[in-house]
């Protein structure tokens, strides 16, 4: 048996069984300070591919393991700041004393002049869910207690830039509650990037034009549907530990291509042409397609046509 096999095992395990100890109240943590460790993905690959024997591989993997373990129990209300001054003057610091939800509405009014739209989101971690279409141009509503989001939006002429992100200076000491759901105008043309955490994400954009699509994630649950309103669309998706399913219209052609550590694929209906590369028989006869790129690190992925 391959010895990364072995060592993304381990890590499989144990993530579902700390899962299993929260859900059941036995432990705690948090999502945000799940979240925080992203980096120690790349510690692992690193363990892979180091020039040593295979035992001391795995041994090397149990011990990061152990640690991360460690660290999430020991530490369940790890908290982000940015310095001793953000700190004092953040309005919305939260403790364990006084736990504050802060519930937003954002919104900017759509003008007939506006055919493309780029939408950049820093999501940081939550649920997410776009599906909805609104008259104004965007809708943005959301509830929790991971801190203010604030908003930009820049006029360029025919199109729009809209940013959110989170303030800084943001303290969380109670478990994570972060629920956003977001509403769009059906007229522009819109690339959307949003860069989360660990997340759930239902995006059902089928109604929209979607030009191309880009997700950064860490762990997270990631489902898109797309529709027919766009001719070609590019979705890319960088994530670790992840769940991925993406739905898209039989009467367009589709390329996937993957690059993964470890994972598992459901390409019915697609033909192996390369080395991570996959097309549905017609890709090369039509001239409406979609082009979907997947690196992850440990995930499911599922394509499916309707």
């Amino acid at each position: 048996m391959k010895t990364k096999n072995i060592i993304w095992g381990l890590i499989l395990v144990l993530i579902g069984v700390m899962f299993i100890l929260k859900n059941l109240d036995i432990i705690y943590f948090s999502w945000y300070s799940l979240w925080r460790l992203w980096p120690l993905l790349l510690v692992l690959i690193g363990v892979t591919i180091l020039p040593v024997k295979d035992g001391i591989k795995v041994v090397l993997t149990i011990i990061v393991l152990i640690a991360a373990a460690f660290f999430l129990i020991s530490f369940p209300n790890f908290h982000n700041w940015n310095d001793d001054r953000s700190i004092n003057n953040s309005r919305d610091r939260i403790d364990d004393k006084d736990p504050q939800d802060i519930d937003q509405r954002i919104f900017e009014a759509y003008d007939s002049t506006i055919n493309e739209a780029d939408l950049i989101f820093d999501a940081a971690a939550g649920n997410f869910k776009i599906g909805q279409s609104t008259d104004e141009l965007f809708e943005f509503d959301r509830e929790g207690n991971l801190g203010r989001y604030t908003y930009s939006i820049k006029d360029l002429g025919t199109k729009r830039e809209i940013r959110i992100e989170l303030e800084e200076g943001r303290i969380i000491r109670t478990d994570l509650r972060n629920k956003v759901t977001m509403k769009l105008n059906t007229n522009p043309v819109w690339d959307i990037k949003v860069d989360v955490g660990a997340a759930n994400i239902e995006l059902d954009l089928s109604s929209f034009k979607i030009r191309k699509l880009e997700i950064d994630g860490g762990a997270s649950s990631i489902n898109i549907r797309l529709g027919t309103l766009q001719a070609e669309s590019k979705i890319k998706i960088n994530s670790g530990a992840s769940s991925i399913d993406i739905k898209v219209p039989r009467e367009f052609a589709c390329e996937v291509n993957t690059s993964t550590v470890l994972s598992s694929k459901d390409l019915e209906g697609f033909n192996k042409v390369g080395n991570g590369t996959y097309v549905t028989p017609d890709f090369s006869d039509k001239t409406k397609n979609i082009v979907i790129e997947v690196e992850a690190a440990v995930s499911s992925l599922n394509v499916e046509r309707y």
